[in-house]
């Protein structure tokens, strides 16, 4: 219950879309002296996780109360974009007046990424045009495990995720960015954009970050033992209190299991086959919705 103390609440979020260089940009952006992100981790996962958000809003201020307020307060959730449920409860907790960057990344280009995320994480054991092929089938199990690690086309309908925020925000509470060209290739010209968007003073900052380098387990065993609920993880709960020092033991573990690998291209002719088949209706809609150009992403690979 709150004490009458005021709680230190996002007035920002980016909602993704994931493997769109949110991580980069978190740890770019929490170096602005007029920026407070969440801590001690990027995502709280408060507007998604049931067990989270019936915590309340007190336990989810905890993530940005640290030190004084910036005037730009903002969490980086890339999951926010692709659940259902999610607008509605920021609408209800936040406010109307809450302001979103989204960024869009090629859908099958995002599509890949993620499956060898998922293959590094250990939660993936198919090929990638098998596990496309799966994926109707798998997204029927309702489980978050499911709909967060096998989602590979889904996550990339960007008009029906943008649709269910519009009816709960105005299209002038958001900032739109392209990953390839304002991201990937000119992070400077996003940042700008950023900074008048949120009425904050352009500074200079370190933008020499390493993206999520392609890698696999040395054990699988211990990338589960890290990733996912478990009864020693629970006991590490108990006897490590703080959530800082958990979060750089999670860290520190994942970085030595991790082995480096050579990101194999995706094939031209699939990249372009899986756009055709999936998404070139949901693109237009998305230009319609947005005002945006993404005749880049209609020409086919070569």
């Amino acid at each position: 219950m709150n004490s009458g103390k005021k709680l230190v609440i996002p007035n920002f979020l980016c909602i993704g879309a994931q493997k769109t260089g949110t991580t980069a940009l978190y740890h770019i952006l929490k170096n602005h002296p007029e920026i407070t992100v969440s801590k001690p981790r990027k995502e709280t996962k408060f507007f998604y996780r049931d067990s989270e958000y019936k915590q309340g809003l007190e336990f989810y201020s905890k993530f940005f109360s640290y030190g004084t307020p910036a005037k730009a307060i903002g969490e980086f959730d890339p999951d926010y974009l692709y659940f259902d449920y999610v607008p509605e409860r920021i609408f209800h907790t936040l406010g109307a007046n809450i302001k979103f960057i989204v960024i869009f990344r090629h859908p099958v280009d995002r599509a890949y990424s993620q499956y060898l995320m998922s293959v590094h994480r250990s939660h993936e054991n198919k090929e990638f045009e098998e596990a496309i092929r799966a994926e109707k089938s798998r997204l029927k199990d309702a489980s978050l495990i499911h709909r967060n690690h096998f989602s590979y086309l889904s996550r990339g309908c960007y008009d029906e995720q943008l649709a269910r925020y519009f009816k709960y925000f105005p299209k002038e509470n958001f900032l739109f960015l392209k990953y390839e060209e304002e991201i990937q290739q000119n992070i400077s010209t996003a940042l700008s954009k950023i900074f008048s968007f949120l009425n904050i003073s352009e500074t200079d900052l370190d933008t020499n970050i390493k993206m999520n380098e392609a890698s696999k387990p040395k054990s699988k065993t211990l990338m589960r033992l890290v990733q996912q609920q478990n009864p020693l993880r629970s006991i590490l709960s108990t006897v490590i209190r703080t959530p800082e020092t958990r979060q750089k033991l999670r860290k520190s573990l994942m970085r030595w299991n991790r082995k480096k690998i050579e990101k194999v291209p995706l094939d031209a002719a699939l990249r372009n086959d899986l756009y055709e088949k999936y998404f070139v209706k949901n693109i237009e809609a998305l230009e319609r919705m947005t005002g945006m150009n993404f005749s880049s992403w209609k020409e086919k690979a070569n």
